[in-house]
């Protein structure tokens, strides 16, 4: 019997391991040149912004696949954030430039370096406090499994299965957690393979050395479209992995003009199936809102 906690990983698992790693370095943004303008939209432009013909965003650029630099120079921001705002600026008549920025930096610039703040941003009460938000995704947990699911993986009872996670994670906290429940009912505990790196679980979890993976669902589903069909997503049934929330686009509180106009662009994207389209280029189109909505009613 092989012992998965020694498998050797194969010459092809190592090429899939560079290939996770590399991602963040090629650029490959979703073509935006196809979409029209739409004028009516266009026409509610702040006159500032569309005398300068950009809008201008704060983002981290550093938390792939949501935004990160990219391209020959390593600097041109690229990801999901990114191709967003392309895509509704495009609709606007407008470009879009991204600002590399400190995370924390950002909202408290709005309204004076950035005319939105663009980052993944997780909606809170306290947050909202001091700027609007847009919402434009669910965000949550899922989980990688090796493609076709040969160990018979059950996201709703891993007792007992080899499961690889990124080490000092809540993820791995939530692991910990879990196995005392499944002592407490007299199962096995799942065995926790901690990893520096989200890519090295997912390598192995390819590899055949775990059973699953568990991360963010951006993060995981990203991780499966560059796997060439090595991996497969599942969610969670129930439970703190099944649970999810919104991130949003942020904007000055004072600005509520801009701020409606940026919800009724999504929502065009989103009957038109430019906003669809735009997730699943980065594999994550299981996070796609019905309609994006002005700060959100949220428990925390």
């Amino acid at each position: 019997m092989i012992d998965k906690r020694s498998l050797t990983i194969s010459a092809s698992m190592l090429v899939l391991a560079a290939a996770l790693a590399a991602a963040p370095a090629a650029a490959q943004s979703f073509d935006t040149s196809s979409i029209a303008v739409d004028e009516a939209l266009a026409a509610r432009v702040p006159a500032d912004i569309k005398e300068a013909g950009v809008l201008v965003g704060g983002s981290d650029n550093s938390y792939a696949p949501w935004e990160y630099l990219a391209g020959d120079d390593g600097q041109t921001p690229e990801g999901i954030d990114i191709d967003l705002m392309n895509a509704l600026t495009a609709k606007l008549g407008l470009t879009y430039e991204s600002r590399t920025a400190d995370f924390s930096s950002i909202l408290p610039a709005l309204g004076t370096n950035y005319d939105v703040g663009v980052s993944a941003f997780s909606i809170t009460n306290e947050r909202m406090n001091v700027v609007n938000f847009i919402t434009y995704a669910n965000t949550g947990s899922e989980w990688g499994i090796k493609a076709g699911n040969p160990s018979g993986f059950d996201p709703a009872d891993y007792c007992g299965r080899i499961i690889a996670v990124q080490s000092g994670t809540w993820h791995e906290e939530q692991l910990t957690a879990y196995n005392e429940a499944c002592v407490a009912a007299g199962k096995p505990a799942a065995e926790i393979l901690p990893f520096a790196l989200q890519t090295e679980a997912i390598t192995r979890v390819a590899a055949g050395g775990a059973d699953a993976t568990i991360s963010g669902a951006a993060t995981i589903g990203y991780a499966a479209m560059q796997s060439n069909g090595a991996i497969e997503t599942i969610k969670a049934p129930d439970g703190v992995f099944a649970t999810t929330a919104p991130v949003g686009i942020a904007v000055t509180k004072a600005d509520t003009e801009l701020t409606q106009l940026i919800a009724d662009t999504l929502n065009a994207m989103i009957d038109d199936g430019t906003y669809q389209a735009v997730l699943d280029h980065w594999g994550v189109g299981s996070m796609a809102l019905e309609e994006a909505v002005i700060n959100p009613e949220v428990d925390h």
